[in-house]
């Protein structure tokens, strides 16, 4: 079984049929990184769940982008 690495906060947020799992969690020299996870159920009733991992030095620009693309949604 893999260690978890240490948790600092956690957020889900249910969409429809997706759930969104927001962690920051702390690497072992001890920088914090952002996973997103999305969790469904597909056709065949098999769970499917796919990551995206943020590390320290990409925050700033992944938040930056999203905050660009925010006017698109309003």
């Amino acid at each position: 079984m893999q260690n978890e690495k240490e948790k600092v906060h956690s957020e889900m947020l249910r969409a429809g049929k997706k759930t969104y799992f927001f962690d920051v969690k702390k690497t072992s020299k001890g920088d914090n990184y952002l996973t997103v996870a999305e969790s469904y159920t597909d056709k065949e009733g098999k769970k499917v769940i796919n990551r995206l991992l943020i590390f320290k030095d990409q925050f700033a620009d992944f938040g930056n982008a999203l905050l660009r693309l925010k006017e698109y949604f309003q």
